[in-house]
């Protein structure tokens, strides 16, 4: 029998499920709710960014979601955008090739990419690179951005142009509806962009849920930094309670 463990963490919960029947390496699905700083000073009134992890072999496949309920006051149409995700491979681990960012299922694009939606490529506007992010984002060596500003060498856009230009922070990620109109000479997707990485090497599913639970996310220009919340006990009670419904079923 194959098992797959898929990773939760959310708003203070953390879980981790054994499920049968699934052939996949392993799932790991994050919020990202905790403030770690910027130039907003405001509340963050329900911003969020989700990311699902999905490990196959050396193919490693992100889903980076848009969550936001609300933005900070004086939020601007780029600063509600996710912008950014910043994550730490295990030492002597890289990526090696960026294969591929697209529109997510059920999401569509926004301003000038009103003509593209679920599968359609938006690589020209998002680069990877193994080096490290700008501003805060120094201590993150993984970076996929829509930034030209990180501060890590090269970097590659996920439509194979070496040290390419993109138009960070436009070309990000929009809630779902966005909060604020998209400009029709600017670019962004609502809700998500699926990006597919080949690895150096596969990570085991511990390696993988440290790797997504220590990431990072990026709104705007610098504008809101999120991580995600540590483990708490109430993760594991809301467990339990769930395989007890579970068995009494």
């Amino acid at each position: 029998m194959n098992f797959n463990r898929v990773f939760l963490v959310g708003a203070g919960l953390s879980l981790s499920v054994l499920l049968a029947g699934v052939v996949n390496a392993g799932v790991v699905v994050v919020d990202y709710t905790v403030d770690l700083g910027g130039k907003n000073t405001e509340p963050l009134n329900g911003l969020a960014a989700r990311a699902t992890w999905d490990i196959d072999g050396t193919t490693l496949t992100i889903t980076l979601e848009n969550t936001s309920t609300g933005i900070p006051k004086g939020f601007e149409a780029s600063d509600q955008l996710v912008v950014s995700l910043g994550f730490n491979l295990p030492e002597g681990n890289s990526i090696s090739s960026g294969d591929s960012a697209l529109i997510g299922p059920g999401s569509i694009g926004l301003g000038d990419w009103s003509d593209r939606g679920p599968g359609d490529s938006v690589g020209e506007e998002w680069l990877w690179t193994n080096e490290f992010g700008g501003d805060i984002m120094e201590a993150w060596r993984q970076i996929l951005s829509t930034s030209n500003g990180q501060n890590g060498g090269d970097h590659m856009t996920f439509d194979g142009k070496l040290n390419g230009d993109v138009d960070g922070p436009f070309g990000g990620i929009a809630a779902d509806p966005p909060f604020i109109s998209i400009p029709s000479n600017r670019r962004a997707v609502s809700d998500s962009i699926v990006f597919s990485l080949t690895l150096a090497s596969t990570l085991t599913f511990d390696e993988l849920s440290s790797v997504a639970n220590g990431a990072i996310v990026e709104f705007g220009s610098d504008m809101q930094y999120l991580g995600a919340p540590a483990p708490g006990a109430l993760g594991l009670l809301a467990m339990a309670g769930i395989l007890g419904r579970r068995r009494r079923r």
